[in-house]
């Protein structure tokens, strides 16, 4: 029995046994002081009954429903999530999913949806590394894309990335493949372009007595054989395993006093690299997509294994506290686009950060933007960027923002 019932019970009971005086009235005083006693009691009794049933309190939101709360500060933010209940049915709820992300602009809708397994047996959907060699510091993410991963039939990460090193530690070696997305097979092109990248960099690199010598030409002719090689291994044509290739090579420590160092780089299609120059990340190779009515994230004009000769080469002088990211066009195609991006990861990826922060920049949430993200980020002598800007080791940009008057 409830409180407020049980007040309500009593209060009739007094009032009820106020009746007889009603009929027989009494005149004894201390029988009527009784009575008046009585009735003072069951009134009181009954206001309290009455004013509980007036102000219940407010029922307890249901399971999943969502109660905003206001902190001392006036920012509305959600209470503390409460564990789901399992799941009964063979199918599980398409709840939207809580993201953490930075977005720019309204996001996409795709980026709340919980993931999806693809079909076939994939590669997992996220990947990430960080390294330290000579004086240069590593991170590196690849995930799947929103457009991707959050309908059925799902599709697996259709970017690869592999880091290495030479024998001997003093070259990084850097491959990025995207896997073209109307390509069947695309991921395992992808494997299979970034895997023989590598392998054909440290074999140049590890040769005994001999004068290093990187063809751009030859490497992506060999990783479009393997390609070739493993689509027929697998019963597929080679057009269902075509990918875009990025490859870089940088020493881990200055040839020259000053502290410069040569870069190598070589693609085929859409991957790129970008420098960081001041406050902003600017394109520096790799092709650059064009369209007539706004930009066309989905122009690719040469693949691999098709169009291996159309690969290109480049060679990058860098100095200390420079810092370069080698992108797939999930991530390029933000950098050209989005200002708000740009200066976003231009000012959290000034210094090496950890690899979780790296990863969840990496899968920020934009309209529009469904693809795979990989990025791949190197800090050249990072400690340099903390140099006085007059000191002739500082990074370019750094002396040329001091020089310009900007503020540090």
């Amino acid at each position: 029995m409830s409180l407020q019932r049980g007040r309500l019970i009593w209060a009739i009971v007094l009032f009820g046994g106020m009746l007889p005086v009603i009929y027989f009235p009494a005149d004894d005083h201390f029988f009527r002081l009784v009575i008046d006693l009585l009735a003072l009691s069951a009134a009181g009794i009954l206001f309290l009954a009455m004013r509980a049933m007036t102000h219940r309190p407010a029922p307890t939101p249901a399971a999943g429903q969502q109660e905003w709360l206001t902190a001392p500060n006036g920012v509305h933010r959600p209470p503390p999530t409460r564990p789901a209940p399992a799941a009964t049915s063979a199918s599980l709820p398409r709840t939207a999913a809580v993201t953490s992300v930075p977005r720019f602009g309204a996001g996409s809708k795709a980026q709340r949806f919980p993931w999806v397994l693809p079909v076939r047996p994939a590669s997992s959907g996220v990947a990430a590394d960080e390294a330290s060699l000579g004086d240069l510091a590593v991170r590196a993410a690849s995930l799947v894309g929103p457009g991707h991963r959050c309908q059925e039939p799902a599709t697996a990460r259709q970017d690869a990335y592999r880091l290495a090193r030479d024998a001997a530690g003093d070259h990084l070696l850097l491959a990025i493949a995207d896997g073209v997305s109307s390509s069947s097979h695309a991921e395992l092109g992808a494997a299979v372009a970034a895997s023989t990248a590598i392998t054909y960099l440290r074999r140049q690199l590890d040769q005994p007595d001999a004068a290093v010598r990187l063809s751009a030409a030859e490497l992506f002719e060999e990783a479009a054989t393997a390609m070739r090689r493993e689509a027929g291994r697998r019963g597929l044509d080679p057009a269902d395993v075509c990918a875009v290739l990025f490859v870089a090579v940088i020493p881990t420590r200055p040839a020259v006093p000053s502290g410069e160092r040569t870069m190598w780089a070589a693609w085929l299609g859409d991957a790129s690299l970008w420098r960081l120059d001041d406050r902003r990340w600017r394109h520096t190779a790799g092709d650059r997509k064009e369209a007539t009515h706004g930009y066309d994230s989905n122009a690719v004009t040469h693949t691999l294994p098709a169009d291996p000769q159309a690969a290109r080469e480049t060679q990058l002088a860098l100095r200390p506290g420079d810092v370069l990211s080698l992108v797939s066009d999930g991530v390029g195609d933000g950098l050209a686009s989005i200002e708000e991006l740009n200066t976003y990861l231009a000012d959290h990826w000034q210094l090496p950060l950890p690899i979780a922060s790296y990863l969840n920049d990496v899968g920020f949430d934009a309209e529009r933007f469904l693809d795979d993200r990989t990025a791949v980020t190197v800090w050249i002598d990072p400690d340099a960027r903390s140099r006085p800007y007059d000191s002739p080791n500082a990074p370019a940009g750094a002396r040329h923002a001091a020089q310009e008057g900007w503020p540090s």
